[in-house]
């Protein structure tokens, strides 16, 4: 491979890795702009924490596997999917 077409291989792998920056997700909460994944952690947070007390009233808390690894999945797993719904490409 020649130097030219190397260094011509590395530029458009260099634009199409900056391609992905073009879009800031932030959310302006009283003027203050914040990004979007400090929103998303926060409601995923809380819907976690609403979980914990549905499974609890329904009973089914004591059947899930160990709870320090079983919670913090569902809360990234809510956090996740909030952040496709709400910033995913368009």
């Amino acid at each position: 491979m020649t130097v030219s077409r190397l260094r011509n291989s590395l530029a458009t792998l260099s634009l199409m890795l900056v391609v992905g920056c073009a879009h800031n997700p932030s959310l302006n909460v009283l003027g203050s702009y914040f990004p979007g994944w400090v929103f998303c952690i926060f409601v995923a947070s809380l819907l976690t924490v609403a979980l914990r007390f549905l499974l609890r009233r329904l009973q089914l808390e004591y059947q899930l596997a160990p709870l320090i690894v079983v919670y913090p999945s569902f809360a990234v797993l809510l956090c996740l999917t909030l952040w496709l719904i709400l910033f995913g490409v368009r």
